[in-house]
């Protein structure tokens, strides 16, 4: 996804990139917003979000696609028009139903890369 107007961020900046785009998700569907593989090489940003997830009821006139950015360099970048820094792609979406409940009778797992570990 091309970025829509010059935008110049400072570094450590945390920016929201305009696309312009606006998108109609199908039914069952979200719009998976992940940042190209150039882009971190290619001008220093990086999503704050890791990829962000559009919902299909975000699709007014003025809903246009926005990337939520931070810039590591060392030095301000300024984005132009046309710059590509975001892809997209539609996923499907399978809803859940949870139960709650007071306990999962099972043993604690661990987690963070504990798992597996004698």
């Amino acid at each position: 996804m091309p970025v829509s107007e010059e935008k110049t961020i400072a570094p450590g900046e945390y920016a929201l990139v305009e696309t312009g785009v606006v998108i109609a998700t199908p039914p069952g569907y979200v719009l998976m917003l992940a940042p190209r593989s150039s882009t971190f090489k290619n001008f220093g940003l990086m999503f704050v979000n890791s990829f962000g997830i559009i919902d299909q009821d975000y699709c007014g006139d003025n809903d246009t696609i926005k990337c939520a950015v931070i810039n590591m360099r060392k030095e301000s970048i300024t984005l132009q028009p046309g710059d590509r820094i975001a892809q997209a792609m539609f996923v499907p979406v399978e809803r859940a139903e949870f139960e709650v409940v007071t306990s999962m009778n099972t043993s604690d797992r661990g987690g963070f890369g504990t798992t597996g570990k004698s």
